[in-house]
């Protein structure tokens, strides 16, 4: 009797439990993980970056926009203020050993969301 209930119990959750299985997930946003030596930053938060993911990858360059935002070890800064800390980071070659960039690009329009760069050792 105990085995029949159990039964029934997965029979029930199996037939009811696939309403979300059909959801479609999207996916807004593209990360590039690059070296410091994969980013080139425009002079100001108008222009574009520029980026090559990999050794046989072209470049591509994203424009920058009013909300695109800039972390620093995951605070959030100004262009001026992250600009200054990559070239500082660039500078110091322990920090720029360890540091990685990431470009979140709009899968839609191409444009840069995001931009953060996690370092150590300045």
């Amino acid at each position: 009797m105990k085995a029949r209930s159990i039964l029934a119990t997965l029979a029930l959750a199996a037939a009811f439990g696939t309403a979300d299985a059909a959801r479609v997930l999207e996916q807004p946003e593209r990360p590039y993980e690059l070296t410091l030596e994969q980013l080139t930053l425009p002079s100001s938060a108008s222009g574009g970056i520029t980026v090559k993911p990999c050794e046989d990858c072209t470049y591509s360059t994203h424009v920058l926009t009013a909300s695109t935002q800039f972390l620093l070890n995951g605070q959030l800064v100004p262009f001026v203020e992250f600009s200054r800390i990559v070239e500082e980071v660039r500078g110091n070659s322990s920090a720029s050993a360890t540091a990685v960039a990431v470009l979140f690009v709009d899968v839609d329009t191409g444009r840069a969301t995001r931009v953060s760069l996690r370092y150590r050792g300045l």
